[in-house]
């Protein structure tokens, strides 16, 4: 059954424009928390991201921030994710509108084999229904906490969340077209083009094996003929997924984020794009599993204005009787997706419920043409559920005011010494945005910023020596040292324990020693936290200046200096208690300020130490 219909190109035009007018109410036009100034990095220079690259991403956002569309190029690469997402949303709509028509195909099947034959005008109405539908379950869907959480800054999760929605679509179309080869070709090229974006496409792959190995009405065929399909099918994936190569190509000329160094040989490349460095946090332990599963069952209210989740109920029954062929497949995608996250031990994990979430939101459209079905007066009402998230998620998930990360970044940058030198671990809130500020915008040239975590990952290395030659090039030796026990562990080789954090320690103080003489030299707190790490810098006197510590070999007094120090936006979004991240840049505020009090109290100044304590007060 062919769409043309001009209602259904209406509602596609309304889901996408009503959805990016919200997002771009809400999008965030500052640097934001963790990956988001290092993949604004990526865009802007076409470098290569971090693991696992993401090269469809990187082309697509460097195009993107060619764009004459805004002077703050920020703000525009944080619109880049409310595109894609008012895109997903509009992909949503269609990829609905065909699985809701294939319900209605069978459902008229039905009838002709029972002699109830419906009429063209009650076809056409419950086409123009199912298009409602569609178009209300598409605004569910943008206005949920998660999909609209993704809308609001630069992330791969916004891109990842339309491909998703493509690869449904292609799904539907080759159920409605019969399993045609050209539509089961689109299906492969989709799957190519996914991976190619995030390794989370891994979590959809078996709902598309049972596609093609369990058709509907049929019984699971592993016949050589299907097989046989199967590997011309390949063909397409491979299309899709060789924007890979794109992350050797460009590495080779060394682009100023070159994260991974992929060119280097197959083991590197291998190493960054199957992400290999973050399975320590997968399947760690059963906590993790009812922490995260705690997560999941938290925000579906929230995904669904809670009474929505009655329809999830009820359509989940209603394809039960009716359609458990679909039902099991949208099942599939759901607890592939929840397997690999509730696995998964990191603190932002509720993107990762995204898939699961995609198939709830078609098992609840399925919910609303049941209740059509039995009640169709009612169906106008149920736009009160995306107009009720609007009102519950519109404060959570507003961002345009959100400028606690440049501010924190400041608050360290600028009260450093001319030419200082910085070693810090808060990816988070502040190094990865400092990136993107000295790399793009040639903010604070003159710092030298060393990523203590990334000293850990042979690729940096060669990028220090590259951003900062005249600095790191005096630690050559001790850096070649750690490099020779760092590939063996990164290799998976036999490496000494011991050995690898002597030379870990060793070179960390060599950048020190070996410039403190001429750059005043500085730590942020979180370094002090590993009793391991916090070796290299014994015998040095500690000074609280700004949100940074500073090392120094003897005693000196430096009274903090408040006006380099703004905490107004950390007072205004205190009581947002329910994000992660914004509580985390709150609480690191309040470190930084109580060193800066007690450092007061220790040197005599009463006048700041008084200062000080009303602004931790303020925070609390």
């Amino acid at each position: 059954m062919k769409i043309k219909r001009k209602l259904f190109y209406v509602y596609l035009v309304l889901s996408f424009l009503i959805s990016f007018f919200v997002y771009y109410l809400t999008t965030n036009p500052y640097l934001t928390f963790t990956d988001n100034g290092e993949l604004a990095g990526v865009c802007s220079t076409l470098g290569i991201a971090h693991p696992t690259g993401y090269p469809l991403f990187t082309l697509l956002g460097y195009f993107w921030s060619l764009l004459p569309l805004s002077s703050n190029r920020i703000f525009q690469l944080n619109l880049f994710a409310a595109f894609w997402s008012s895109t997903s949303v509009a992909i949503f709509y269609m990829a609905n509108a065909w699985f809701l028509h294939f319900i209605q195909k069978e459902g008229i099947r039905h009838n002709e084999k029972t002699k109830h034959i419906q009429s063209n005008l009650e076809t056409n109405r419950q086409t123009n229904t199912i298009y409602l539908i569609s178009f209300v379950t598409s605004l569910v869907f943008a206005f949920s906490r998660t999909i609209w959480g993704e809308a609001t800054s630069l992330e791969v999760y916004s891109l990842q969340l339309a491909l998703f929605n493509f690869l449904f679509l292609c799904v539907f179309l080759v159920l409605h077209n019969n399993y045609d080869f050209k539509y089961l070709a689109l299906l492969a090229f989709a799957l190519g083009l996914s991976f190619s974006n995030h390794l989370t496409t891994i979590l959809i792959l078996p709902t598309v094996l049972v596609v093609y190995f369990w058709r509907w009405g049929e019984k699971i065929n592993l016949s050589s003929n299907r097989l046989k399909n199967f590997l011309v099918l390949a063909v397409p994936f491979l299309v899709g997924v060789s924007f890979y190569l794109y992350l050797s190509l460009r590495s080779s000329f060394h682009p100023p984020f070159n994260w991974g160094w992929v060119s280097r040989s197959w083991d590197k490349f291998f190493y960054h794009v199957s992400g290999k460095q973050y399975r320590v946090w997968m399947f760690s332990s059963l906590d993790t599993v009812g922490e995260n599963f705690n997560k999941f069952l938290t925000v579906l209210p929230f995904e669904f204005a809670w009474v929505g989740l009655i329809f999830v109920f009820i359509g989940f029954f209603y394809l039960w009787k009716k359609q458990r062929y679909l039902l099991s497949l949208f099942l599939i995608a759901c607890l592939s997706c929840l397997f690999y996250s509730l696995n998964y031990q990191i603190h932002d994990i509720e993107t990762y419920f995204s898939l699961a979430l995609i198939s709830l939101f078609f098992i609840f459209s399925a919910g609303l043409y049941y209740l059509w079905k039995k009640a169709s007066q009612w169906i106008y009402t149920s736009l009160l559920i995306p107009a009720g998230l609007l009102i519950m998620n519109f404060s959570y998930n507003n961002d345009s005011t959100n400028n606690l990360v440049p501010t924190y970044t400041k608050n360290v940058i600028d009260n450093l010494e001319p030419n200082a030198i910085i070693l810090s671990a808060q990816w988070d809130f502040f190094c990865s945005a400092f990136w993107y500020l000295q790399r793009v915008e040639n903010y604070r040239s003159d710092v030298v910023l060393i990523e203590k975590e990334l000293l850990r990952r042979t690729w940096y290395l060669e990028q220090l020596r590259r951003w900062y030659p005249t600095v790191i090039g005096k630690s050559k030796k001790e850096m070649d040292d750690f490099l020779e026990q760092l590939e063996l562990f990164e290799s998976g080789k036999e490496y000494d324990s011991q050995l690898i954090q002597f030379r870990f320690t060793q070179m960390i103080r060599s950048f020190i020693e070996k410039n403190i003489g001429e750059r005043a030299t500085y730590i942020t707190y979180d370094i002090l936290q590993n009793p391991y790490d916090s070796k290299a810098f014994e015998g040095f006197e500690i000074i609280p200046q700004g949100f940074a510590l500073r090392l120094v070999p003897t005693k000196l007094t430096l009274p903090p200096n408040l006006k380099k120090i703004n905490i107004s936006p950390f007072v205004k979004f205190k009581d947002k208690s329910n994000d992660v991240m914004v509580q985390g840049i709150i609480e690191a505020t309040k470190v930084n300020l109580q060193n800066l009090a007690y450092y007061s109290k220790l040197i005599g100044d009463s006048s700041g130490y008084t200062n000080l304590i009303g602004m931790i007060q303020q925070l609390q």
